[in-house]
């Protein structure tokens, strides 16, 4: 007589051969109740299936966004030349909507006077009421029209006041190595001067493309990267140049080393408008 197998032994022998629960997913045609397409899986195959649909559905929408227009509703990711355009326009509107109250005023005041509900000596106080601004019908003085154009004037080719809103979210690094002697230090208008020392790496302060390398009469290079958002560096008092037009750089990337007794000069413009580089760079 066989000897009785345990209870144990009966159950590794029962969960050896037990089969895996498995999973249909069955499309049957009503009229007729025929299986038309039968999907047979594992659990693990399940998960797998759940886990590359979901996969591919961030994926698909990852790509929607990023090569569509569209990525242009997500925070942040505006051009420096858009942003700029929406703020030019967002200024007009407001400027729009002040000419509008005022014309409204103007018009009120009229319309006052002919109706005889207002005399024609009060006119400017009833508009000065409804306008917070100077009223269309009180003609400026002619101290405000020297003043008006001179201030026009002294603006006319100033942009710089842009830069900064075409800075936002721009990082510039230093182009020399922390540490590095600045040697002009009064006279912003020209770039940051540095001390004459041989072999001073200049790296680019952003990324951006090489415009030229010039050579000048002394025999130092000067160097032009274009940025984005308009910005341009111009390096100069070059001795060793490791880049050339047309390249692209990356910020941080060397490109060039200084010439002793050159006076090695970084300078930093937006728009043709020469800018401090110290309110943009910390050196």
């Amino acid at each position: 007589m066989l000897p009785r197998a345990s209870y144990y032994q009966q159950k590794a022998m029962a969960d050896k051969f037990k089969n895996p629960a498995r999973y249909r997913l069955d499309f049957i045609k009503e009229n007729t109740f025929n299986r038309v397409w039968s999907l047979r899986m594992t659990r693990l195959r399940v998960i797998l299936v759940s886990l590359a649909v979901v996969a591919g559905g961030a994926a698909l929408i990852w790509v929607f966004f990023a090569y569509t227009p569209m990525r242009q509703l997500l925070p942040e990711t505006l051009s420096g030349d858009l942003r700029n355009q929406y703020l030019e326009v967002a200024l007009k509107l407001d400027s729009l909507e002040q000419a509008a109250r005022i014309n409204e005023a103007y018009i009120a005041n009229v319309a006052a006077i002919l109706n005889d509900e207002i005399p024609a000596d009060s006119a400017m106080a009833a508009a000065a009421a409804q306008v917070a601004l100077s009223d269309s019908l009180l003609a400026a003085s002619e101290l405000e029209k020297e003043y008006v154009r001179r201030y026009q004037e002294e603006e006319r080719f100033n942009l710089s006041v842009l830069s900064p809103i075409a800075a936002e979210g721009m990082i510039f690094n230093s182009p020399v190595p922390a540490g590095t002697e600045i040697a002009d230090k009064g006279n912003p208008a020209t770039g940051v001067s540095f001390a004459n020392s041989a072999q001073l790496p200049l790296a680019a302060v952003y990324r951006g493309t090489v415009l030229g390398v010039f050579t000048a009469a002394d025999g130092t290079s000067t160097i032009v990267v274009q940025h984005p958002n308009d910005f341009v560096s111009v390096y100069s008092g070059l001795a060793d140049v490791y880049t050339a037009q047309g390249r692209k750089v990356a910020a941080g990337q060397r490109l060039a080393t200084s010439a002793r007794g050159a006076g090695t000069v970084y300078e930093l413009w937006h728009n043709g408008t020469a800018l401090d580089p110290r309110e943009y760079i910390s050196f």
